[in-house]
Order: C-alpha cells, then structure tokens, then sequence
C-alpha cells in the first residue's frame, strides 16, 4: 500500500502536537516514526490507522493504483501496540479460529501451522487475560504480521517483549511480504535498522 500525507497537524486542547507534516511512504517499505516521547509518534501512527482524525490535512492512501476511502481503510490494515487487546476472555484456539471466520490468516490450514511460527509454549486451553504482557504482544504481533493485510502497524512493538522475543519480532519483520507496507513508531535503534526510511516528529514547544 501506497500513503501521501499531506499537511497533517494535530491539536489536543489547543496545544499542537505536531504540524504540517508531508511525507510519503511508497508500498512495501519498512518505514520507522521517530522522535522524543510526548513528540506525537504513537498519534502520528493512530491517525495513519484511521483510529484518530487529524486537525488538519489528509492522507491519501493507494493499493496497486486504486485509492482507497479513509472510511474503508480499516479493512486494509493491522495495527498493534501494547495499549491495545484482542478478547482476551478467548484462548488461543478460539483466538485463532475467530480470525479465521473473519477472513484472517487465510494462509494457515490449521491453528498448530500458525502457532508454532510463534515460537513460543503456549498453554491453548488458557484465556489470553492469563498471559503475561510479553506473551499477549506476541500473540497480537503474530496475528498482524503473519497475515497478509497490506499496511500493518506498530507502535513500539518490542517494548513489552524480553531479548528472545524482540530476536523472533525482528526475523518477523524481515520476513513481511515484500509488496506489504510496515510502519514502526519506535526510538528502538535495533527497531529503526529493520527500516529503511524514516521520519522524526519534533516535539512541540509550548
């Protein structure tokens, strides 16, 4: 997937967050967000979603040519962050067969194909609420980027995840679709290396 953003800017309570941004991201690029904390990249990335609207400008986004409506893009996208959940009242299986029934990891004949690219010993029968934080990212990472939407999104993805699991998250990335678009909001230098462009959102002075 293509993204043109244009003049983005955005303001919380009159304070702006950031301003004026343009920038482009061309379709199957590993492209980082940047910047300070409290700078704006995790709202940078939530607009880029379709989650949050700007205050101003716009985003324009393309898949193999054919734009596609602000309205529609959720259908295009996955995004994950440590502040965001699946129904963790489900175990894994269930998880997993919920995707399935909405059209998801449509590549895995069955739910052990998927898990074991997880790499990790997961109790199936366990509800997700029982996991630890490392191993619900896992998860959360496992389903967006094991499937094959075409604009995947993360917000600091290796932040809750111990050495072994940033090592997985890191051959995962590497191994996306080449003609799949990932955007990483992260300070992360081991993070921004996996890309290869990048922006850096200036924190406002108030």
């Amino acid at each position: 997937m293509d993204l043109s953003i244009q003049k983005l800017t955005k303001t919380f309570n009159q304070q702006t967050v950031f301003e004026n941004l343009s920038f482009t991201i061309p379709s199957g690029s590993r492209f980082a967000i940047t910047g300070p904390n409290g700078s704006g990249k995790s709202t940078l990335i939530k607009i880029i979603s379709g989650g949050f609207l700007p205050s101003e400008g716009n985003i324009l986004y393309s898949l193999e040519g054919s734009a596609i409506s602000e309205d529609a893009i959720y259908k295009y996208v996955h995004f994950v962050a440590p502040y965001n959940t699946v129904i963790e009242e489900l175990n894994l299986v269930e998880l997993f067969s919920l995707h399935q029934r909405l059209g998801l990891l449509g590549a895995y004949q069955s739910y052990r194909h998927w898990v074991d690219l997880l790499e990790y010993h997961f109790d199936p029968d366990r509800p997700v609420k029982a996991y630890s934080s490392g191993m619900k990212q896992r998860v959360k990472l496992g389903l967006a980027l094991l499937d094959d939407r075409p604009l995947i999104l993360l917000d600091e993805p290796g932040s809750t995840l111990d050495v072994a699991g940033k090592d997985w998250l890191y051959r995962l990335i590497d191994h996306v679709k080449m003609d799949q678009t990932v955007v990483i909001a992260t300070n992360d230098p081991s993070e921004i290396e996996l890309c290869s462009a990048s922006i850096s959102v200036v924190k406002k002075m108030t």
